[in-house]
């Protein structure tokens, strides 16, 4: 409050330091002036918001790369648009980018130097495009990355020079594309990948050194793909996969060992394939299968040479998926009959 007996310099001293801060204030705000509207200023075609760690925007339809995105900018969201060409200026002024999400645009061709202002970002999203191929050097300044998704694209094949700089890679999907061969160095040192989708390609087969550099694997999906056996020792290096996804493949053998060194396996999925007969012994050293296992829409063939399987399956069927669906496709005598039935009918010698 006002007092008449305050010292005019006093009252001077308070009314300088008023303007001072009211100076000072207006400054702020305009090098600021998101924080006095509430939310950045944004691109025309662009929504952003001001969450707590940075601005996030949301864009579209466009069929360019926004321009003027605030610097601190963390998310970007341009999905489901016209957005055809990523130039290597696209990301400029955006250093502080975390999360890039843009799927099921049109684009087909990215610049090497797309990511090279980006280095913190982690997530990368380009699901649903016309991909045929990555740039060698693309992810060269990207050693924060952890998501790579390129689902639904039209790749036939990745090589390794693609993926270079990828060293703190945790989940890599490439599902839904059209690869039919794999170089068997793809993956070296990927010592960070929990996770690798490869589902719903076209892939005849799976070099045996494929996952040999990714010891802490724990979710593999080999799904849909054209299958027919698998190498000895393919999962050797993966000691720590808990769930493997095999179904929808053409698997009419397997060797006896392929499954031995997946202790701590929860979940496989072997159905729909052409199994009709496996190695005894197959399934015995796999882990305790928390989670369960499916063999059905297999043609089995339920004689004496499944004596193996059906001992394994009488311990186990707690943990089977689609019993009414794991059947037996011959002999005559057996066709339509449950193969687990057939598991505790059978005389088999002790094990």
């Amino acid at each position: 409050m006002f007092s008449y007996n305050s010292e005019p310099g006093q009252s001077l001293a308070t009314c300088g330091m008023g303007s001072s801060l009211a100076m000072q204030l207006l400054l702020f705000l305009l090098l600021f002036p998101s924080l006095g509207q509430g939310v950045p200023w944004c691109p025309k075609a662009c929504n952003c918001t001001l969450p707590v760690n940075g601005t996030s925007a949301t864009c579209g339809p466009l069929d360019s790369f926004p321009k003027g995105l605030p610097v601190d900018t963390t998310f970007v969201f341009i999905e489901y648009t016209n957005l055809s060409q990523l130039s290597s200026d696209a990301l400029k002024g955006l250093p502080n980018l975390k999360e890039l999400h843009l799927a099921g645009n049109r684009i087909d061709n990215v610049s090497s130097g797309l990511l090279t202002l980006t280095p913190t970002l982690k997530v990368l999203d380009l699901t649903g495009n016309t991909l045929s191929e990555l740039p060698s050097g693309l992810f060269r300044n990207s050693a924060a990355l952890h998501s790579l998704v390129l689902k639904g694209n039209r790749l036939q094949t990745l090589k390794a020079n693609w993926l270079e700089g990828l060293v703190a890679l945790n989940w890599l999907d490439v599902s839904a594309n059209q690869l039919q061969r794999l170089p068997p160095d793809l993956l070296l040192n990927f010592t960070a990948l929990n996770i690798l989708d490869l589902s719903d390609n076209m892939l005849l087969e799976l070099p045996p050194s494929l996952l040999k550099g990714l010891p802490n694997l724990e979710r593999l999906h080999l799904e849909g793909n054209q299958l027919q056996t698998l190498a000895k020792g393919t999962f050797s290096a993966t000691p720590h996969l808990c769930y493997l996804f095999l179904q929808g493949n053409k698997l009419s053998n397997l060797p006896s060992s392929i499954f031995s060194t997946l202790g701590e396996l929860d979940m496989l999925d072997l159905s729909n394939n052409l199994l009709a007969q496996v190695p005894d012994g197959l399934l015995d050293k796999m882990g305790q299968m928390r989670v369960g296992f499916d063999l059905s829409e297999n043609p089995w063939k339920c004689d004496e040479k499944l004596c193996g399987l059906y001992h394994w399956l009488l311990n186990n069927q707690d943990r089977m998926f689609f019993k009414n669906k794991t059947l037996c496709d011959s002999p005559e005598d057996q066709a339509g009959q449950m193969l687990l039935e057939v598991a505790k009918k059978r005389v088999c010698p002790k094990q």
